[in-house]
């Protein structure tokens, strides 16, 4: 009877117990959202992965690599989640047929973080499947730099493999005819091993085959055997600069010579007899009064030619002026900077001596002068004001020119032109002197 009685009870109060049950837990989740909201962020820069079934492949690599995602997640969560946890999937695998497709793009979070996706950008990509091929291909060695003058290298390079499988696409893999080794030996004067040099696919004219295209081995170690030419021989390159500049011009030098050096050839004693020298063509500096680059050929006896012929050495010459100065007497002093219809200015000197100091053939002659005293904003009285010397028509003095003046400050009495009147005495009104106490040696004022 006790137990009947106990499962009434239990029955009668089932109802109340899952009510309690379900508020309790609507109580800790709302406590738990209030905590730990949900909030949503885009995450960008996520690489695409292409799913294709085996025998496809690209054609043409995608217009993009990477999309963005934007994901919901608890708070805390969220601020731990990186690319690295997402992954956006482009699945193809159900392929079956080349051509362009396209595909919806799908994003997951990776365990062990949580969340739900939101979104993906871009939403899908238009790919170009093919069939996949491979096949054999021979490597060429081409020299893309030759070797400096006087060096050579045997014409039948080759390297540590002959050939290179290309796998791609069947469009890419058909139009690949070979691949490329590119030397550059210009550096080189000595036999040299050029390590992991770099395998280009090219077409039957030589054109660079672009597109999704994997070579087996990518790159390959090339042996050069660079020796020196024994009928070219290496000359230093002198200018011969001849004549002198115009008067008030100097020859400081050259500089930028290129090349340094050249290569001849030619009946060997008389190659022997330039002592490894060789000069250019005159360079007349006559009519130069600036520093100037010039090209010019070399000037070699008979016998002799350059390897290659025709080069022509770039020389840059320098030409500086010659320092000089020059004193110029009564240039004129100008004020400025007075109202006249208020002020006058008197004591100042019609005339100064400016001394320039520069290149000789831009010092500056007396008509080119004038000498400035600013009197902007002195008032009434005796002042010592500075000289300032100006070239006509130039706001500021070049660099390389220094004026200075003599004197370097002049006295100027500034008058006004309307004084103001002293107030007089009102008539009427007493005159009181003024006694001042005079201090007299041993005697004392009484104070009054």
């Amino acid at each position: 009877m006790r137990s009947n009685a106990l499962v009434r009870l239990i029955l009668n109060n089932i109802g109340w117990t899952f009510s309690s049950i379900f508020l309790a837990i609507v109580v800790w989740v709302a406590a738990t959202m209030a905590q730990n909201p949900l909030e949503e962020q885009t995450i960008e820069r996520i690489p695409i992965t292409i799913v294709l079934p085996d025998g496809y492949t690209l054609s043409h690599q995608p217009s993009t690599t990477t999309g963005n995602v934007e994901i919901r997640a608890p708070q805390d969560e969220l601020g731990r989640i990186t690319t690295e946890d997402l992954e956006i999937i482009a699945d193809l695998s159900s392929v079956d047929e080349p051509g362009d497709i396209r595909v919806e793009l799908d994003a997951n979070v990776i365990p062990p973080r949580r969340g739900q996706i939101v979104s993906v950008r871009p939403g899908a990509l238009t790919l170009a499947v093919d069939i996949e091929t491979e096949k054999r291909v021979p490597i060429r060695v081409t020299v893309a730099k030759e070797p400096p003058l006087g060096y050579t290298y045997p014409q039948d390079l080759a390297c540590s493999q002959t050939e290179v499988t290309v796998r791609g696409s069947v469009e890419r893999v058909n139009a690949v005819v070979a691949t490329e080794v590119r030397l550059v030996l210009s550096d080189d004067l000595n036999p040299v091993l050029k390590e992991t040099q770099s395998l280009i696919p090219v077409n039957e004219n030589g054109r660079v085959v672009t597109g999704l295209l994997v070579l087996d081995p990518e790159t390959v170690d090339c042996q050069v055997d660079i020796q020196p030419r024994e009928d070219v021989f290496q000359m230093r390159v002198l200018p011969n600069v001849i004549e002198d500049p115009p008067p008030g011009y100097l020859f400081a030098g050259y500089s930028n010579v290129q090349p340094e050096t050249v290569g001849v050839t030619g009946i060997q004693s008389v190659i022997e007899s330039l002592n490894y020298i060789v000069r250019t063509k005159p360079i007349d500096l006559s009519t130069h009064t600036e520093t100037f680059t010039v090209e010019v050929p070399v000037d070699l006896p008979l016998g002799v030619s350059l390897v290659p012929e025709n080069q022509l050495i770039t020389i840059t010459v320098t030409i500086n002026s010659l320092i000089s100065s020059r004193q110029i007497e009564n240039v004129p002093v100008e004020a400025t900077g007075l109202d006249t219809t208020q002020f006058r200015a008197t004591g100042l000197a019609n005339t100064a001596t400016v001394i320039a100091l520069g290149p000789e053939a831009e010092l500056p002659t007396h008509e080119d002068l004038r000498v400035v005293v600013d009197l902007t904003g002195l008032p009434p009285g005796n002042h010592q004001v500075p000289l300032t010397p100006e070239i006509i028509g130039q706001t500021e003095i070049d660099d390389n020119m220094t004026l200075s003046v003599l004197p370097e400050r002049v006295s100027v009495t500034i008058e006004a032109l309307n004084p103001t009147p002293t107030p007089s005495p009102t008539l009427g009104t007493p005159l009181v002197p003024t006694l001042t106490p005079t201090a007299t040696a041993g005697a004392t004022l009484p104070v009054q």
